[in-house]
């Protein structure tokens, strides 16, 4: 079983927030809408009595503000089901990875680095004596379509919808180049992988290109075991060693 030097705390901080937000927000919108039915009947009657309209106008758009308040609602709460799902799945892909690989990998979830004016957010990274290995999870379900050089893929999901989605390939490629910039060649290049991983049980992927690159979570499991066989480049004191300092640096 993998060491784990670190969990995932970043989307249970968002998810905390929006519930609090929520919280305030809920009583709020009874009283906008209460405010604004009583403006808008205030308007309509006194339009009726006196035939001067600027009061049923106040009340329209007194309705129309309300109505905003509604949509912003209902998408933090889409939000909040998407960070569910999301949280789901990168806790699912951390069990996996620290009870399938050996006792001498370090995993490290939910990483956050800044390097110059860019920031790199790293879902999950496996240190092992064979290489690093930074990994994208993505809880998507439906079919993915595209080409790994696509900067957007489509999915079709289950539900019968399609929507085009930002591929995950080279967001990983992206954090790769930039933990390769940070490690400053304290590791061969080549010996730093980057694995977009899908971990919905209902995902089915059709990605041109993606061998190496494109996984379900058991194939990138065993990409990383397999390569236990690889000449190792980190012995287990340098390997801890690395791994502490990747995760003091999130202090």
């Amino acid at each position: 079983m993998a060491r784990i030097l670190r969990t995932e705390t970043s989307l249970r901080r968002r998810q905390a927030a929006i519930a609090r937000e929520l919280a305030v927000r809920h009583p709020v919108r009874i009283a906008v809408w209460a405010a604004a039915l009583a403006l808008l009947a205030w308007g309509a009657l006194h339009a009726h009595r006196t035939g001067a309209y600027p009061g049923l106008v106040f009340g329209a758009f007194a309705v129309l503000c309300a109505a905003g308040y509604e949509v912003r609602l209902r998408e933090i709460a889409a939000e909040r089901r998407n960070l569910e799902g999301g949280r789901r799945g990168e806790q699912q892909m951390a069990e996996r990875l620290a009870e399938q690989l050996a006792d001498d990998h370090v995993l490290l979830n939910d990483l956050d680095f800044r390097i110059a004016h860019e920031r790199c957010q790293i879902d999950h990274l496996v240190l092992a004596p064979s290489g690093l290995y930074v990994i994208e999870s993505k809880f998507w379900a439906g079919t993915l379509t595209g080409d790994v050089r696509d900067t957007q893929w489509t999915q079709l999901r289950p539900d019968g919808k399609t929507r085009i989605v930002k591929s995950p390939v080279l967001q990983v490629e992206r954090q790769r180049r930039m933990f390769i910039a940070l490690l400053a060649a304290k590791v061969p290049d080549d010996r730093i992988h980057a694995l977009a991983v899908f971990t919905h049980p209902a995902v089915r992927l059709r990605i041109t290109g993606g061998e190496g690159k494109v996984f379900l979570v058991r194939d990138a499991v065993r990409f990383i075991n397999d390569r236990c066989f690889d000449p190792p480049i980190l012995a287990p004191g340098e390997l801890l060693d690395l791994a502490n300092r990747i995760n003091d640096r999130q202090a």
